[in-house]
């Protein structure tokens, strides 16, 4: 009877999931296709997706699984062409659980990358020695804390989470951010000690898909993308200095860039730019709020030789009072940032790293640089170039 019953829920669930997918392809003409093969969640529509398990999963601003079952579970999963094994994908999600209750170190909900041929990239909400957090699966039980040796705190109850989950090439997975922060040290397992394979064929996962634990968690955002490496250039810092006691700058970067030899060239006034900095054990400390990209540089100047300049709407949004990119032949140039409006937490800025991306996918550059910074005077939260020193 329990086998009839599940087989009858399962029907009605597949024929809910068709009509989605007949609605969707009326729609789908009436959209671009994204240049890159991703999957991505529609909360009142997922019907690029398939369901397993035969807990309820409601739809709405947010999609919502209740896993009240031990035993049971539900989750959805999406065919990806770029799950595969050999290609690199990211999928990331957002999401909060709501209620539960574990199963010793497994809370229940989990996003995956399924290669379906060897192995599986999974990222799951844990708690270990009491503290919640994001961890990612090895080859042992899912209720065995020892079966997350790499893992992340994050309280995944208090607030939505957004997490980064990362399959390499070579078959390897990490948290690269949790919460637009790249964790430190690095949170990567390596292939030879990831479970197998969910399912066969290549799919991304997400869901209350533990059958041990208790579950209700809402996703707002779920997508696949695969990895486009930028062009690597560098970063040569003549100037850095935070919270700065000689001005009244929180931040003031001066550095000279080199293009990698890949490069075709940037400009800043067609191009989306990023600027992050971080530090090696604090993460990423600017912007705070976040308000990359920047989009709106005026250009002055002939090809080779010219200047881009943050105008002034873009200036008003994020608080930057210059940020200037010149050009200099043969891929070089120089960048200048001048923010005296930032909030910045008196902290060990003893190592800076500095990442500057101008454009998007394969074509994009992407500047980095780490300096080294001397407190000066000692004690007092003012920091500069150790070359300044």
């Amino acid at each position: 009877m329990k086998r009839m019953k599940r087989l009858r829920m399962k029907t009605r669930v597949t024929c809910v999931l068709t009509i989605f997918a007949m609605l969707a392809l009326e729609t789908t003409a009436l959209w671009p296709v994204p240049v890159e093969a991703a999957i991505v969640l529609d909360p009142t529509n997922p019907a690029n997706f398939s369901s397993e398990g035969l807990q309820t999963i409601t739809l709405g601003a947010v999609l919502t699984f209740t896993d009240q079952s031990i035993g049971d579970f539900a989750l959805l999963f999406g065919n990806d062409a770029d799950a595969v094994p050999g290609v690199e994908l990211d999928v990331i999600a957002t999401f909060q659980v709501l209620a539960g209750i574990p199963a010793n170190a497994d809370a229940g909900n989990r996003i995956a990358i399924n290669d379906g041929l060897n192995k599986a990239a999974i990222a799951a909400c844990v708690i270990q020695n009491g503290v919640k957090g994001i961890g990612l699966l090895s080859q042992g039980d899912a209720t065995d804390p020892a079966s997350y040796p790499v893992f992340v705190p994050v309280d995944w109850q208090a607030a939505p989470v957004t997490v980064r989950l990362r399959r390499y090439a070579n078959g390897d997975a990490e948290l690269v951010e949790v919460n637009g922060v790249a964790p430190s040290p690095r949170a990567l397992l390596t292939v030879d000690k990831l479970p197998g394979p969910t399912r066969a064929g290549g799919t991304v996962e997400l869901g209350a898909a533990s059958p041990s634990a208790q579950c209700t968690v809402a996703y707002s955002a779920f997508r696949s993308e695969r990895v486009v490496i930028p062009v690597a250039g560098k970063l040569n810092f003549t100037r850095l200095r935070l919270r700065d006691a000689d001005s009244v700058d929180r931040i003031q970067l001066r550095a000279d860039y080199t293009l990698g030899s890949g490069s075709d060239g940037i400009n800043p006034a067609v191009e989306p730019v990023t600027i992050k900095l971080s530090t090696p054990s604090g993460g990423q400390f600017y912007p705070s709020p976040d308000f990359n990209p920047l989009n709106g540089f005026n250009v002055q100047g002939a090809v080779g030789k010219r200047r881009w300049t943050l105008n002034d709407s873009e200036r008003a949004r994020t608080g930057i009072e210059r940020c200037d990119f010149d050009e200099n032949p043969n891929n070089s140039g120089s960048v200048f940032l001048r923010d005296f409006r930032a909030s910045l937490a008196d902290a060990d800025f003893s190592t800076v790293n500095v990442e500057i991306t101008i454009g998007t996918g394969s074509t994009a550059d992407k500047l980095t640089g780490s300096a080294s910074m001397v407190e000066k005077p000692a004690g007092s939260g003012s920091w500069r170039l150790s070359s300044e020193h």
